[in-house]
């Protein structure tokens, strides 16, 4: 029975010290130190914290030991980019692709304007210009328009090219943006 009552002490003990090892490591933790501060009773060796159960800690120990200030790191910094201002070009672009006139004098085939549509936000309006930088138009600043796509400076088997320059009226800064559309001329035969 005696030897019982030993090995429920000892198991009792060693469930003691290993709590406050517990403990003692976590708090070590906690304040990212390297088990320097595990408290009272406790010692470090390498790295492994080993801890010895005592009764109680004593005065001493308690006054020899000060409390770390606790310390935090600032919050980082999260930069974010000033929101844009003035025009912006949201789209701008070809929705039908032009064709040339084909077929005969007799049952021709007429030829396809091109199709554009833009959005733009933060201008008052928009112009467009073809083949160069007159403007052809002014528009809203969202919208589309069917352009009339003339063939006849090309010989047949040949591509013809015009260019479409989307500009910002008003809002700030003019922003541009320019497309090409082609298309291959046809013969036209006379019957």
């Amino acid at each position: 029975m005696r030897n019982r009552t030993a090995m429920l002490v000892l198991a009792g003990a060693v469930v003691f010290a290993s709590s406050i090892g517990a403990v003692a490591g976590c708090l070590s933790l906690e304040r990212g130190g390297s088990g320097a501060n595990l408290g009272a009773g406790a010692t470090e060796t390498f790295g492994t914290p080993t801890v010895t159960a005592s009764a109680s800690p004593s005065a001493e120990a308690t006054a020899a030991e000060p409390e770390t200030p606790r310390t935090t790191k600032p919050a980082p910094r999260r930069t974010t980019r000033a929101p844009e201002t003035g025009p912006k070009i949201e789209y701008f672009k070809i929705t039908q692709w032009p064709k040339c006139p084909q077929g005969t004098s007799e049952y021709p085939v007429e030829g396809v304007p091109v199709k554009l549509e833009w959005k733009v936000t933060g201008a008052h309006e928009v112009t467009i210009s073809v083949d160069g930088d007159g403007v052809y138009k002014t528009y809203e600043t969202e919208g589309w328009d069917e352009i009339y796509f003339p063939c006849g400076d090309g010989q047949p088997g040949e591509e013809v090219t015009h260019t479409y320059k989307l500009k910002t009226v008003g809002g700030g800064d003019v922003k541009s943006k320019t497309l090409s559309a082609s298309a291959e001329v046809y013969e036209v035969a006379t019957v």
